[in-house]
C-alpha cells in the first residue's frame, strides 16, 4: 500500500521539477515576452533570452557538462570486475507497462538497468533479483500491473527462474525504493546488494539506500556520458535529446539537493 503522504511529496516533487527544466524556463519567457509586446524593448528582451536558454540547454556539450559530475561518482568497472553479494535491487524506469492500447510491454529508456541487472545475475553475481518499481496513482492507470512485476515478467523471458526474482511494486520513488527493498531484504538478513540504476541517477539512489542500511555495491548503467564522437563540432551543434538531458541532469542535481536535506541521503 503506498502511503498518502509519500503520494503527496511524490506528486510536488513532480511539479517542483517543473521549474528545473529550461524547456519551461524558455516557454515561459516566450510567453512574457508575447505579453509584453506593447513593451517592445521589453519583450524583445525576454524572446532574445528565451531563445538563448534553447540554444545554451539543447547543446550537446552544455548537457554533458551537467551530466558528467553525477555519472563520473561511480564509473563503468564492468560486470567482471564486480564483487559478489546476496541481492540484486534494478531500480524502474525501465519498461512501458501493458496498458488497454499496448498489451505486452516494452523497453522504455532507461532499459538498460534491466541489461545490466541480466548480466550480473547470469555472471553469477548474485542469486536473487529485487525488482523494485511500483504504480503511481496520480501518475498512471491504478487498475494496470506494477513496474516491478513487468521487469520480473521480462527477466523471466530473458531466463531468469522465477524463483530467483522478487517483486517490489509498493514504491513511486527513490526514497521508497529504498525503504520497501529493505524491508523485504532485512527479513532474509541480507544487507549487501549490488545496485543497479542509472548512472546519472546512481549518487542519489547509493546515497538514499546506505542511508536505510545497506551495504551497496553500486553498478550504474544507461550511461549518457562517453559515447561522444571523435568530431567536436558536433557537441557544439543543438539538438532535441540533449535538451531532454540537461532537464534530467538539473532534475538530478535538485533531486540531490531534496534528499539531503530531509535527511534521506
Amino acid at each position: 500500500m503506498i502511503a498518502y503522504g509519500s503520494l503527496v511529496y511524490n506528486y510536488a516533487s513532480k511539479f517542483l521539477a517543473l521549474f528545473f527544466d529550461p524547456f519551461h524556463w524558455a516557454l515561459l519567457l516566450a510567453v512574457g515576452g508575447i505579453i509584453s509586446w506593447r513593451r517592445r524593448s521589453l519583450a524583445l528582451r525576454l524572446l532574445a533570452t528565451s531563445i538563448l536558454v534553447l540554444a545554451v540547454f539543447s547543446c550537446p556539450e552544455v548537457s554533458l557538462t551537467l551530466t558528467r559530475p553525477l555519472e563520473a561518482q561511480y564509473r563503468d568497472s564492468g560486470v567482471a570486475q564486480m564483487p559478489e553479494a546476496p541481492a540484486i535491487v534494478v531500480l524502474g524506469g525501465t519498461v512501458h507497462t501493458p496498458n488497454q492500447v499496448h498489451h505486452a510491454s516494452a523497453l522504455a529508456d532507461s532499459s538498460d538497468r534491466l541489461l545490466v541487472a541480466y548480466r550480473l545475475f547470469r555472471a553469477g553475481k548474485a542469486p536473487l533479483v529485487i525488482c523494485s518499481g511500483g504504480n503511481n496513482p496520480w501518475l498512471g492507470d491504478p487498475h494496470h500491473g506494477s513496474e516491478a512485476r513487468s521487469m520480473s515478467g521480462l527477466l523471466e523471458e530473458w531466463g531468469i527462474p522465477a524463483a530467483a526474482i522478487e517483486v517490489e511494486e509498493n514504491s513511486i520513488d527513490t526514497r521508497g525504493n529504498a525503504l520497501f527493498s529493505y524491508r523485504i531484504l532485512s527479513a532474509r538478513g541480507t544487507r549487501k546488494i549490488i545496485l543497479v540504476t542509472s548512472a546519472m541517477h546512481m549518487p542519489r539512489a547509493a546515497a538514499a539506500f546506505r542511508k536505510v542500511g545497506f551495504e551497496v555495491v553500486p553498478a550504474p548503467a544507461d550511461f549518457r556520458t562517453g559515447w561522444e564522437g571523435s568530431n567536436p563540432l558536433l557537441l557544439w551543434l543543438p539538438k532535441a535529446e540533449s535538451m531532454e538531458l540537461s532537464e534530467k541532469a538539473l532534475h538530478e542535481w535538485l533531486g540531490l539537493w531534496v534528499y539531503r536535506l530531509r535527511g534521506w541521503a
